[in-house]
Formats: C-alpha cells, structure tokens, sequence
C-alpha cells in the first residue's frame, strides 16, 4: 500500500492550479463575452423581422445587415476564434497527462464561432 501512494504522490508533482491552467480559464471566459458582445451587435446588425402583420400594415423594414455594426461583427468573431485557438495551442503544450482534458466550452466556442462566420459570409 505505501509503495503505491508514495508512487502516487511523485508522479503528481501539482499542488493546485498553476498559472497555465488560470489562462485556461481567463480565455475560456473573455472569448464567452467577447461572444455575448457579439450577439447583442448580431440584434442590432441583423435585417429585421418580416412578419404577416408587418406586410399587411405595409411597415419599411430594413431588409439587410448593417454594414459598419457587421463589419465590428466579423472582428469580434475573429477574436473569438483567436481566443479558442490558443486556448488550444496551450492545451496542446501543456496538458500531457491522462487526467488533463480539453475543456468543452473551448471547443463549443471555436465550432460556434466560427460556424457563425461562415453563416455572415453567406450573407
């Protein structure tokens, strides 16, 4: 029993998370606002809603994205995309242990991020 706990505790030299595993989570946390920044522009920067009340009462609507409010859309986007990206450079170098894991909010940035670029792009 002794040998096996001793092994234990070489072999996991940690004593709590270190700087690295901190940015892990400062990234994690400025691209998730950097993307609820991004949705509140997408309301304001998207054509608005064309419903059967609105052509019945022959309302203008604006039929097409803002260009100056997308523009600051696709910048911020990018930011998300650089953000998650190195948040997986660093995971790449650092987490080597069976027990280290790519934390799943990263990778739901990056793929939503993104998806949402292609999604303007077709715009």
């Amino acid at each position: 029993m002794e040998l096996h706990t001793l092994a234990k505790k070489q072999s996991d030299r940690r004593s709590g998370p270190d700087l690295v595993c901190r940015l892990f989570t400062l990234l994690a946390i400025a691209g998730w606002l950097l993307f609820v920044v991004c949705l509140v522009i997408t309301h304001y920067a998207s054509p608005e809603m064309d419903s059967g009340l609105v052509r019945y009462w022959h309302i203008d609507i604006r039929t097409y994205w803002r260009p100056t409010l997308t523009a600051w859309l696709e910048w911020l986007l990018w930011g998300c995309v650089l953000l998650s990206g190195i948040s997986f450079v660093l995971h790449w170098f650092r987490l080597k242990r069976r027990s280290d894991h790519l934390h799943l909010n990263i990778v739901l940035l990056f793929v939503t991020s993104v998806g949402f670029l292609l999604y303007i792009a077709r715009q």
